[in-house]
């Protein structure tokens, strides 16, 4: 028989040789039974043979969103884990730390990157809706406080800082810099730096109604780099290798000694005053090929937190984190 036409005949018609009809139903003989068979084999072990060709592992996909701070970070350890682990994606879109644990609670991502903790509104309504929010710590960075170059302000207080974006300062002679009217820049209110920012900085009080709110770290760096009299607040691995701006230090009061963000011994001792951790948030204790991605973060991706300007969490904190996954 050609080999085209083979495969072109109807599916009944091919199975003609292999049935009997009686009473005007089509049953299989046991040719037929015998037929069927040996094609079933065939279909299962061909199955089985692309299944073992993977790797023998089924494929999965992570869904995450989040932390606009985090984004290029989680996609960078998205990236390498899939290198080591060809059988799982993650996808990794931002939009916000709030924008990620309002997905979670939705049951519309496995994973939400935030640069704040869950705060317990978030928990109440994830509890109502069955979900289980488990923290899980995976850097650390240091909120950097950006001015134009041309600046000579190279440090500030946390009061002076408080006092920049609530609107008591509006020029930079009041601070002792030139006569420049200040332009503040900041984070649009789903961010988690904007809420971490509001509360440890200005004590929960509003921000400067005249504060200019971008969407990204990297928007703040790109109109603070443009404006002689601008100032931001970006996370550390935004900053480090920016041009045309300078990155600030702080200290508690005027007796105080001032840190930099930069200098990595004082934001992991907690000197630097706007230090903080990073977090991945999972509904209930991950399984699967959540908990791998998680467990590889915490591990071969802290390295990686240290390549995009984050710092990674000292050995005690890791081994916390991985007590968790069980």
């Amino acid at each position: 028989m050609d080999r085209a036409n083979f495969l072109e005949r109807p599916f009944v018609v091919w199975l003609a040789p292999y049935t009997t009809k009686r009473k005007g139903v089509i049953w299989l003989n046991k040719k037929g039974l015998i037929g069927i068979g040996v094609i079933l084999i065939v279909i299962v072990g061909g199955l089985a043979a692309v299944f073992a060709m993977s790797g023998g592992e089924k494929p999965a996909t992570i869904k995450q969103k989040g932390s606009d701070t985090m984004l290029e970070l989680c996609q960078v350890w998205a990236e390498r884990f899939h290198e080591d682990h060809k059988s799982i994606s993650v996808i990794v879109s931002g939009g916000g730390s709030g924008t990620g644990i309002t997905a979670l609670i939705s049951k519309n991502v496995d994973v939400a990157q935030a640069s704040r903790q869950i705060k317990q509104s978030e928990i109440d309504q994830a509890i109502e809706a069955g979900v289980t929010p488990v923290e899980f710590r995976v850097a650390i960075d240091g909120i950097a406080i950006i001015v134009h170059q041309s600046n000579p302000i190279t440090e500030l207080t946390l009061d002076q800082l408080r006092g920049i974006f609530n609107g008591t300062y509006t020029n930079w002679n009041q601070l002792g810099g030139p006569d420049r009217v200040i332009v503040a820049y900041g984070r649009q209110s789903t961010s988690g730096t904007y809420v971490f920012f509001q509360e440890h900085v200005l004590k929960n009080e509003n921000y400067r109604i005249d504060m200019q709110q971008l969407t990204g770290n990297s928007a703040i760096v790109s109109a603070v780099s443009g404006d002689s009299g601008g100032i931001g607040y970006v996370g550390i691995g935004y900053a480090e290798k920016a041009s045309g701006i300078k990155v600030l230090k702080l200290k508690n009061d005027e007796s105080s000694q001032a840190y930099s963000p930069l200098d990595k011994d004082a934001v992991l001792s907690g000197h630097y005053i706007l230090a903080r951790y990073l977090y991945l948030y999972t509904n209930g204790t991950p399984t699967g090929p959540v908990k791998e991605y998680i467990s590889w973060i915490l591990t071969d991706g802290q390295p990686i937190a240290e390549e995009i300007g984050f710092y990674a969490l000292p050995a005690e904190v890791v081994a916390e984190e991985l007590a968790k996954l069980g």
